[in-house]
């Protein structure tokens, strides 16, 4: 595993690195495609026939409608296994709820002794028709994080036949527990959520980190400008929006001083608004990979994390008002999810890099350090030999 701190290529090392990036045509081709994709065109979506304004469009309608279809599969296990509520935690909400109105002195005290003495479903571990209903309102709570279509659903469904769902209560004790596990419920699923994209905390990049995520970052914004020279009006809008990215300042460009160093000529300096948005991008890539062993980088989740940033959200929106174009909505989002996606795309590569070449070394350690052994060895026996 490497180290936090080796994470970020800088000097010749990290310009070699680039070298090989610009020969390396799979990853030429995935700029292509994202410039392409930004262009608007009527693209049906197969599983439910809704027409999409492009090719991002559909990849972002069909990884918030088609959950079940996304490609990844260990993000989708973590948000399918969390969007599940047990029968035990949804006693424990009931139970919780039934004692927060209980201490309540606000409500009247028949209802309050009521619930007190009040046992849900009488402890059975079993799943009911009713709790498959409930459970069915959690896991589309979960999904879309829509508290106000929940309250809505919920007492709709929930709280109008209260006593249905909560056997052995008057009707008045059966509402207004229901009104009260649903706010549990709300409080329950937002426990869930953090839980599931809650990372460590936010790391300050050294100067030296600084530098390397500029580089990257002017390295990508060129790039992506560069394909989509000469291309359409959602080209010309993206390019627009990719200027806005791009430090004009050239006081403020030497003071990016790798990038200045080892520009040729093609590479961009970033601006404020464009490097915080690679810094949020790189918290949630470092916390994606901070695992010992890590087998595989969760492409999907770091980008959604990433674009449902506020602050990245707050940026990007600097970015399109410093636009010189208006910007197409549909082409805003399109722009912003291909940033950061090929900034995860160039951040993977010298990842995966630094892993092989620590890997190499402690190889070549282990080499030598049997050599070494080998060389005692071979020692030891001669002078056995000798000795008799």
């Amino acid at each position: 595993m490497a180290d936090t701190n080796d994470l970020v290529f800088f000097g010749d090392d990290f310009d070699a690195i680039l070298g090989i990036l610009e020969e390396e045509e799979e990853l030429d081709e995935q700029f292509r495609q994202a410039a392409d994709q930004v262009q608007l065109e009527n693209v049906m979506c197969e599983l439910c026939q809704k027409k999409c304004k492009s090719k991002n469009g559909l990849k972002r309608h069909k990884t918030v409608k088609h959950k079940d279809t996304r490609e990844d599969v260990e993000n989708q296990k973590e948000v399918g296994q969390e969007s599940c509520l047990t029968y035990v935690a949804y006693s424990r909400i009931v139970e919780k709820a039934k004692l927060k109105i209980a201490g309540n002195k606000i409500h009247p005290k028949s209802i309050r002794d009521e619930l007190s003495a009040y046992t849900y479903n009488n402890g059975l571990q079993e799943m009911t028709a009713e709790f498959c209903d409930i459970e069915d309102l959690y896991k589309r709570l979960i999904k879309s994080g829509n508290a106000e279509r929940f309250y809505s659903c919920f007492y709709s469904t929930i709280a109008l036949n209260a006593v249905k769902y909560f056997k052995g209560l008057s009707r008045n004790a059966a509402t207004l527990l229901s009104t009260k596990v649903t706010d549990c419920m709300l409080a329950h699923s937002k426990e869930k959520i953090e839980s599931i994209y809650t990372c460590t905390p936010l790391t300050k990049l050294s100067d030296e980190e600084k530098a390397g995520l500029q580089y990257i970052g002017g390295y990508v914004l060129h790039k992506l400008h560069t394909k989509h020279a000469g291309k359409s009006s959602e080209s010309e809008q993206a390019i627009s929006i990719l200027k806005a990215g791009k430090l004009e300042d050239q006081n403020a460009i030497e003071c990016q001083k790798l990038t200045s160093c080892l520009n040729r000529g093609g590479l961009w300096a970033i601006s404020k608004n464009a490097q915080l948005i690679l810094e949020r991008t790189e918290h949630y890539f470092r916390d994606a990979t901070s695992k010992a062993n890590v087998q595989n980088i969760a492409f999907a989740n770091i980008i959604s994390r990433s674009v449902h940033d506020v602050e990245v959200v707050s940026a990007y929106n600097s970015m399109l008002s410093n636009s010189e174009l208006i910007i197409n909505s549909s082409v805003a989002k399109d722009v912003l999810h291909n940033i950061i996606q090929l900034y995860v795309k160039v951040r993977s590569f010298s990842f995966a890099k630094d892993i092989i070449q620590k890997h190499k070394i402690r190889l070549k350690q282990m080499k030598s350090k049997a050599l070494r052994k080998d060389i005692s060895r071979a020692s030891h026996e001669s002078d056995q030999q000798r000795q008799n």
